[in-house]
Order: C-alpha cells, then structure tokens, then sequence
C-alpha cells in the first residue's frame, strides 16, 4: 500500500532574501524527503516575504520595503524556482510553493504566487492571487483565475488557494 506523506513547512523566510531563502528551501525539502515526506507544502509569500509592513506603518515610510520587494521578489521560471524544480526531481517530492513574483513585462507589477511543481520538476500549476486582500493591495497586483485548477500527481490530486480565496465561494468551487 502506497501512502502520501505531506511536510507542511511552518517556517519563515530569510526576510527579503531570494537566495537565502531559496536555500533554505532546498534544504527544508531535502529535511522533508529523508523522512519520507513526498509533497513539501511552503507558505504564502514565502520567497522573498511577507509585506506585513504595510499593515504597520503608513504607505508613504514604506517606500524603502517596497523597493527591496521588488529586488528580491523572483519570476516563476527564474533561477531560484529552476533550483527548487531540480530539488524536486532530485528526491522526488511535490512542491507547494508561494511566491512574491515579478513579471517580465513590469518593473514592479508583483504578484502574490503560488507554485505546484511534480515530482518530475515540472510546474503543474502556476497560481496568482486572485484579489490581494486588505493592506496587500498596496503591495501586489490582481491574478487572475487561469491558475485555479487542481493537477494530477503521483500522490493524488493536489490544488491551491492563497489565504482570503479560501472564503470566496467561487474560488472554492
């Protein structure tokens, strides 16, 4: 009998660092597959941050936070999603994996992401928030509904929300 083990990784990110982070991911992945862990699930935003500024202070001392977002958010078919992808090959593991993502026709439309890589290292998903909720708005651009599917993996069919779209009715069903 085959079972699916999931590692949900309850962790923080190296606070905007795309590399720092990026390698603690891969080492958390590799954690997780040592001990039989087959989908390693990482939280929402997790490289580069989370812009939790932007609840705290006024938008205007802000500028400085945002510009590091900028620099440290990643593109979904950059270098450090290409590493986890190789990690997820290597040990054979599904990866869930949010994201503060940059897009190659901005420079500095962001998106709040999320990943679903197969154990073979291909995206299956590639998920962008469809409304930034609250204080996140000052932060990432809308998605749109192009990532709300679930995929096919060897360990069962695997989807995603990203925080408030699991209170949307339409987003759920």
């Amino acid at each position: 009998m085959s079972f699916t083990r999931v590692a949900a990784c309850h962790v923080s990110s190296r606070f905007l660092s795309a590399k720092e982070t990026t390698t603690k991911t891969i080492f958390l992945i590799h954690q997780a597959s040592r001990r039989k862990a087959n989908i390693v699930v990482f939280p929402e935003s997790y490289i580069a941050a989370f812009p939790i500024w932007s609840a705290l202070r006024p938008p205007a001392e802000n500028h400085t936070f945002f510009k590091r977002m900028v620099q440290e958010s990643i593109y979904a078919d950059g270098q450090e999603i290409q590493a986890i992808r190789d990690t997820a090959r290597e040990t054979k593991t599904v990866i869930s994996i949010g994201i503060s993502e940059k897009s190659h026709s901005s420079t500095a439309c962001l998106y709040n992401s999320n990943l679903l890589i197969n154990n073979d290292g291909e995206v299956l998903v590639h998920h962008r928030k469809l409304m930034p909720t609250f204080f996140e708005k000052l932060v990432w651009s809308s998605g749109d509904g192009h990532g709300l599917r679930v995929a096919e993996t060897t360990y069962g069919n695997v989807g995603a929300l990203i925080c408030g779209e699991n209170t949307n009715p339409l987003a759920r069903y």
